[in-house]
């Protein structure tokens, strides 16, 4: 089922079957990671599967959807039904399964935050963290740099809050959720054919510590790093409405996005998904790699990775199903 997922994959990632994590120890790493146990009859993986999904958004806290419908929705988006043409080849707009006030999104790539997936992505998975630098100055210097090489960026907000992107607005959280769960998020990855040395695993923790321990590495006022990006020349998109996702497409098809208008014009206005167009993380990874080696590459791609999962934990119900599109 996931085959095609991985061959896509190892592009970024390389085939390093004899480098992953060897399995850990009970004493080593919690039980819940050495496998995932599926909590349901789901065809799909859950959060929950992977003792992750400490938020609100999900299925199980909903009342307004028919599980027959929603069974259908799965199936339709795993099939490719809303997979239309992307213009750009790195995350521009976020995950976020609303629209804007006409019902609408940008087809772009998409990722958590938009392009400050790249942003934090590339600060998770680069060269050692450094004191001298902080969100801000990080913010502009990859906005500019994926400028500098052709890409259209972006990031978001909504009609009702100060910093309406939760991948921005809960930065620092996500941040220590990765401190926290990064074995939980490197045991779902690996579903999907992405795997962490250890010598990957133990960079990306020290860096994610080491800016939670730096006092001004994270702005005060959230809004101002999306308001960075836009002053760099990032579009912005403002949502509109309440959180309706109830799954995760994780799409690999190449130039492609899922159009979430297609699925509320198909099941209802009730009816949302959060999309990650994981196929472009690759090339936002190579084309911000400020050391250039191939390993770096490869580790701020997962770095992206492992943004878009906590992020979807921090976010996300347990409930949420993982929905391939491939």
């Amino acid at each position: 089922m996931f085959e095609s997922l991985k061959n896509l994959l190892k592009h970024f990632t390389g085939d390093q079957e004899k480098e992953a994590i060897a399995p850990a120890t009970a004493s080593q790493q919690p039980a819940s990671t050495l496998h995932a146990t599926k909590k349901s009859n789901s065809p799909y993986h859950a959060l929950g599967d992977f003792n992750l999904g400490i938020g609100t958004i999900g299925p199980a806290n909903r009342n307004d959807i028919d599980q027959k419908v929603l069974i259908d929705m799965y199936q339709s988006v795993a099939a490719g039904e809303f997979n239309i043409p992307t213009n750009g080849v790195v995350p521009e707009i976020c995950v976020d399964g609303r629209t804007d006030k006409d019902g609408k999104r940008k087809n772009a790539p998409c990722a958590a935050g938009g392009t400050l997936s790249i942003v934090y992505g590339s600060d998770l998975g680069g060269t050692p963290a450094t004191n001298d630098i902080n969100e801000i100055q990080l913010t502009t210097r990859i906005i500019n740099t994926l400028k500098e090489k052709g890409h259209n960026t972006g990031v978001h907000g909504d009609d009702h809050s100060s910093c309406g992107c939760g991948a921005c607005s809960k930065a620092p959280t996500i941040y220590q959720h990765i401190t926290e769960h990064i074995n939980d998020i490197a045991s779902l990855i690996s579903q999907y054919g992405i795997n962490l040395t250890d010598v990957e695993k133990g960079a990306i923790l020290n860096q994610a510590k080491n800016r939670l321990n730096q006092p001004d590495f994270f702005a005060n006022d959230r809004a101002t790093v999306v308001q960075t990006a836009q002053d760099c020349g990032a579009a912005y998109e403002e949502l509109v409405g309440a959180h309706n996702e109830l799954g995760i497409a994780l799409n690999t098809k190449s130039g492609t996005t899922v159009d979430r208008s297609a699925i509320r014009a198909k099941y209802g206005p009730q009816y949302d998904m959060f999309v990650v167009d994981a196929w472009a993380f690759g090339t936002a990874a190579k084309d911000i790699n400020s050391n250039g080696s191939d390993e770096y590459t490869q580790r701020i791609a997962k770095a992206i990775t492992l943004q878009n999962v906590a992020t979807a934990s921090v976010l996300g119900h347990g409930s949420l199903n993982i929905i391939p599109v491939a």
